[in-house]
């Protein structure tokens, strides 16, 4: 009898010690996962503070961080999957099992979700080529508005009318980025044939060091007025083509004060705005 309580209580002090084994390692597992967890997001935010610090360009900070954020994210998966497979392995769970049944769960939800993992893929690459900012106005997809959210799955925009559309990065085929570095105000002027050229071109050119002048526009517009000339030839008028360099999303209202400049000096000028004309032959 003596002998069998001796030995129950040495099986059970050899369970109670693999026990206490295996809490300390899964203990162990949590720890170092954890730590390691903390290191990476640390380092990952030190990389991205020098990037941004080093780059250039109104929001390179937003593109960093949000390059980050995505990095620690996927960092802290890895690191917490490897933990939990570690963790199942060291209370003898055979993850064998596990590991076919997700794979075969990965692959059905795979098919399912392709557009979503395309979408993902999409907003990873356009992070990473820096195609849209956050604060661009762009083109896609048939909207234009201003950026408001850029993510891995779609890209916020809000257009002129204020309404937002939530365009996944998926569908994103061609981007038309309108607020990349500098923009053109372009001017299409259109004039009656009586009008002289040569003084409609000198008052254009004095509109545009007019503009330049300006305290409120000077630091705006980045180059003088560029005069293409005559482009087209229509029936009651001709059309002279013109630009202005200013900067990235300033184009419309240099256009708008460049148009109201024009107005005011073709006005003193007693230039009249080219009207439609009929002419109407009468059969005798």
């Amino acid at each position: 009898m003596e002998l069998q309580f001796l030995d129950s209580i040495e099986i059970l002090a050899h369970r109670m010690g693999t026990s206490m084994t295996s809490l300390f390692k899964i203990t162990a597992i949590i720890v170092i996962a954890l730590i390691l967890t903390n290191l990476i997001r640390r380092a990952i935010n030190l990389f991205s503070y020098e990037i941004a610090k080093n780059s250039s360009g109104r929001d390179a900070a937003t593109r960093v961080n949000t390059l980050g954020r995505v990095f620690r994210y996927i960092a802290s998966v890895t690191v917490y999957l490897i933990a939990f497979m570690l963790i199942l392995s060291e209370l003898k769970i055979n993850i064998a099992p596990i590991l076919g049944a997700a794979g075969i769960v990965g692959i059905a939800i795979g098919f399912g979700a392709q557009s979503l993992v395309k979408d993902y893929v999409g907003g990873l690459f356009i992070l990473i080529e820096d195609q849209i900012r956050q604060g661009d106005t762009i083109k896609v997809e048939g909207y234009e508005g201003t950026v408001e959210e850029i993510t891995l799955r779609y890209v916020r925009l809000r257009d002129y009318d204020g309404f937002v559309h939530f365009i996944p990065n998926g569908q994103i085929r061609i981007v038309t980025n309108m607020g990349r570095d500098f923009s053109y105000a372009t001017f299409d002027i259109a004039l009656g044939y009586e009008v002289n050229i040569d003084k409609a071109i000198k008052l254009m050119q004095e509109a545009s060091e007019k503009l330049r002048k300006s305290l409120t526009y000077k630091t705006i517009v980045l180059s003088d007025i560029e005069i293409s000339g005559i482009d087209r030839l229509n029936e009651s008028n001709l059309v002279i083509k013109a630009r202005i360099k200013t900067q990235a999303m300033e184009h419309s209202n240099i256009k708008r004060e460049y148009l109201r400049l024009m107005k005011l000096a073709f006005q003193r000028a007693k230039i009249k705005p080219p009207y439609a004309q009929i002419v109407v032959h009468r059969s005798k």
